[in-house]
């Protein structure tokens, strides 16, 4: 699977487009098409599976770090977003090609599945267990109808952050990784307990009275 991948990467960005089929494509690589079938049901699947794999990529390795399960929700999300994007440099010119032609947030009129389909249920599935996480050290508030709409903000977040990062020209990527940092700090302001949930708490308790 890893070889199609990296074969796929090479020929679209030497060629600038896609194979012609998925036969011609495993045929120039000295592979049968059922190898390919096997793993991807099409080129746009595969393009997918690159920014979903390099997510879980990056998740998988912080995992296996013994210093993350002792950090804050907010250190979490932004180790996270930091790796990320250091292991989408890898791929950095086939990630700008394909945003470009099915990435775009603006873009709304596209025949194939949105390129991040696969991406968005892994990120889903990881800032769910770190707004769980954050709710459960107050590090995040639990607000009636507001909770359950976190992860989507989180997610329009990391839209925004693949986003900048894709236009961003700075040396080492530098203004990416203040607008991360920004970004979390920001959401985590917005997400913890402030003076309206102060208030909230406050006249449950004295209504409950």
């Amino acid at each position: 699977m890893e070889q199609i991948k990296q074969e796929y990467i090479r020929y679209v960005l030497n060629h600038g487009k896609r194979p012609a089929s998925v036969f011609t494509f495993m045929q120039s690589i000295g592979m049968d098409e059922k190898s390919f079938y096997d793993h991807y049901s099409s080129f746009a699947a595969l393009e997918e599976a690159v920014w979903d794999d390099a997510f879980n990529d990056t998740v998988s390795k912080l995992r296996n770090d013994s210093v993350f399960d002792g950090y804050s929700a907010r250190e979490k999300m932004l180790a996270m977003y930091y790796g990320y994007i250091e292991t989408l440099k890898n791929v950095r010119s086939f990630a700008q090609m394909t945003y470009k032609q099915r990435g775009r947030l603006e873009r709304r009129f596209c025949s194939e599945p949105n390129l991040f389909t696969k991406l968005k249920k892994s990120f889903d599935a990881f800032v769910k267990g770190i707004i769980n996480d954050g709710i459960y050290t107050g590090e995040i508030a639990d607000r009636p109808f507001l909770t359950d709409r976190y992860a989507g903000f989180l997610w329009w977040q990391m839209q925004f952050i693949i986003d900048f990062w894709i236009k961003d020209s700075s040396k080492g990527f530098e203004k990416t990784d203040a607008v991360i940092e920004k970004a979390v700090n920001l959401s985590f302001d917005l997400l913890g307990k402030n003076v309206a949930d102060s208030a909230f708490d406050f006249a449950k308790f004295v209504f409950a009275r």
